[in-house]
């Protein structure tokens, strides 16, 4: 089912909502949108609520309170509101891991699990980030097939009103309310996902954010950046292992 919620500065924000049980939300990242996790959805559904949200400016979902990027957790959390989610899991693509990290670092209580995909999610300084990518050595990525190129490309022309380049849009991340000692002080569980070939979360990253965390890495062979995308089969395996092994569900009567 495809809906909407209104936000509180008037902006409507589109997500999908398919399946029963405790609630997962996915959160895209800059050049995708909800139809991006058309390979998670099926899988997921059999046993959680999977929500997939269009961000403001990405999808079908506008800017009318013109807060931009900036909102991203806000809106997270506005949608969790509206629907009556006490506790989700959130799992956050790229960009979407600020998106999900911020919501964690202010209400904690609120998530049941945080899943970062190919993404340090602001958990590392801007610095830092840029050193390790730097002294990273990865692989060359395989690329996808031309039908699965041919469909990133479309789900990409969607964002007609998305930001120009990442770089636009990165400072403005970075400002949100993002602290990892208070995540890993409220014992959120937490599973950092990275592709062997991806040079934006390399392995190294993770390894830096788990111990700080008290999270669970996972590396998958064979997949660049959009690894969700890329090698959906080994992505979920994961994903679905870690939520039903370690995910704390509470949803309201």
């Amino acid at each position: 089912m495809l809906a909407h919620v209104t936000v509180g500065d008037g902006t409507d924000l589109y997500y999908q909502d398919v399946g029963e049980g405790p609630p997962v939300v996915l959160v895209h990242g800059f050049s995708t949108n909800h139809l991006s996790w058309w390979q998670q959805i099926p899988t997921i559904a059999r046993r959680y609520r999977c929500l997939a949200v269009d961000q403001r400016r990405f999808g079908l979902s506008a800017d009318e309170g013109g807060r931009g990027v900036a909102a991203f957790a806000d809106d997270l959390l506005a949608l969790l509101d509206a629907l009556g989610i006490e506790r989700a899991a959130l799992v956050g693509h790229s960009m979407g891991g600020w998106s999900v990290a911020s919501l964690a670092t202010r209400h904690p209580d609120r998530v049941a699990a945080l899943v970062l995909s190919a993404t340090p999610g602001g958990l590392l300084s801007p610095e830092r980030h840029r050193e390790l990518r730097e002294r990273a050595t990865v692989p060359d990525p395989d690329p996808l097939d031309d039908e699965r190129a041919f469909l990133a490309d479309a789900i990409a022309d969607l964002n007609r009103d998305a930001p120009p380049e990442w770089t636009d849009v990165r400072p403005t991340l970075d400002g949100l309310p993002l602290d990892r000692e208070r995540i890993a002080r409220a014992d959120v569980p937490t599973l950092l996902v990275s592709g062997e070939a991806d040079g934006f979360m390399t392995e190294g990253m993770a390894e830096e954010l788990a111990g700080p965390l008290g999270a669970e890495t996972a590396t998958v062979a064979g997949a660049g950046h959009d690894v969700f995308f890329e090698k959906p089969a080994a992505f979920n395996e994961c994903v679905l292992e870690f939520l039903d092994e370690r995910a704390a569900f509470v949803t309201r009567e």
